[in-house]
């Protein structure tokens, strides 16, 4: 994301959404009463498009009272519906009701009465996760890859299977081995290009890995030298998930948001399990645990988090007071899922409370 203009004075703010994180945190952002202004399409039609169903697409900027936000992740896009407050009157209608699709090239123009700690927050983490690079993570078995993307708010998977033929299919076995090897590698430098990835992880059971690494050192070598290997016991995006658990590989993934999220939302359900009392869990022992002051994590998924917001920004602020720390988990991935189940709220705690 990219802050096109700044003035807090007046509650304005103009962003460039570069990528798919950007709409995300926008969703977080955006709440009902806000003002958006964007770009939209209409459809114009004239007497006979209306019998024909035709009419000539506009593309037109409109103001919108905000009603409510939604991010998609399968359309790649976040939807903020509302009321028009300004626009073309010649084509559009004063008070009637519209959504903007907002997609990852959007700019958008938000202005609130009041911009609070917590916002301003997300825009800067937006910000600054656009310059902070990728990390690829690649599990390889006999014939298939699984290619996760490490971003910042969820995976990207990409599964790929190429039939290489097993011990008693011996014949062209090879040729079949490094087909599929240099269509895995297309795929990597596809991400490597195009998404500011800087390490690349190669992982799963078995050999398979290693002799992968060595056909890109030496087919691809610039590829080559992004790539490290790690043991997992599993292939798949099981493989995925083994490797963000990983402590070897912490160095490389942990300022990414996404796998902090994971190994924060680990840390709380290992404390549950081993009743140490260092974690809280549910609206009301979190509550209470924020109020004694020994939060030193709070996790929210960002359902809850849109639910009770303003009670959360209660929260949030206490524990930011106490010098605690807080963190919006996205409910679609694993660890949002996890989060979700313990009510998704969650804290990690300095000390034991009563």
């Amino acid at each position: 994301m990219r802050i096109e203009k700044k003035d807090l004075r007046h509650g304005i703010l103009r962003v460039r959404c570069e990528n798919l994180d950007d709409l995300w945190y926008l969703g977080q952002v955006i709440r009902p009463a806000d003002i958006v202004k964007g770009k939209t399409q209409r459809r114009i039609k004239d007497k006979d498009d209306v019998k024909s169903g035709g009419g000539e697409r506009k593309t037109i900027t409109l103001t919108l009272r905000v009603e409510g936000a939604e991010y998609n992740k399968d359309s790649s896009s976040l939807r903020v519906s509302g009321i028009i407050e300004d626009g073309p009157l010649d084509l559009v209608g004063i008070g009637a009701h519209h959504t903007l699709n907002i997609d990852s090239e959007s700019g958008i123009t938000m202005i609130k009465e009041k911009w609070s700690k917590t916002d301003l927050s997300r825009i800067n983490d937006a910000c600054e996760s656009t310059l902070r690079p990728k990390v690829l993570i690649v599990v390889l078995d006999d014939g298939e890859a699984t290619l996760g993307l490490v971003r910042e708010s969820c995976i990207d998977y990409i599964e790929f299977a190429s039939n290489v033929g097993g011990k008693y299919d011996m014949k062209g076995r090879s040729s079949r081995i490094t087909k599929f090897f240099d269509e895995v590698a297309e795929l990597m430098a596809g991400n490597v290009a195009s998404k500011n990835v800087s390490t690349i992880i190669l992982a799963g059971p078995g050999f398979t890995k290693k002799t992968f690494r060595d056909h890109v050192l030496g087919k691809y070598p610039d590829l080559g030298r992004k790539c490290v290997v790690e043991d997992t016991g599993s292939s798949g995006r099981n493989g995925v998930q083994e490797v963000l658990k990983r402590g070897a590989v912490h160095k490389a993934l942990e300022k990414v948001n996404s796998v902090r999220d994971s190994r924060l939302v680990n840390d709380v359900l290992v404390s549950i399990g081993n009743g140490t009392g260092l974690a809280a869990y549910g609206l009301d022992d979190v509550v209470s645990a924020v109020g004694s002051g020994a939060v030193d994590v709070l996790l929210v998924s960002d359902r809850f988090f849109f639910d009770a917001r303003e009670k959360m920004e209660g929260l949030i602020s206490s524990v930011r007071a106490s010098r605690g720390s807080f963190h919006i988990v996205n409910h679609e991935e694993d660890a949002g899922r996890q989060l979700e189940s313990l009510g998704g709220l969650a804290a990690l705690l300095r000390y034991r409370i009563e």
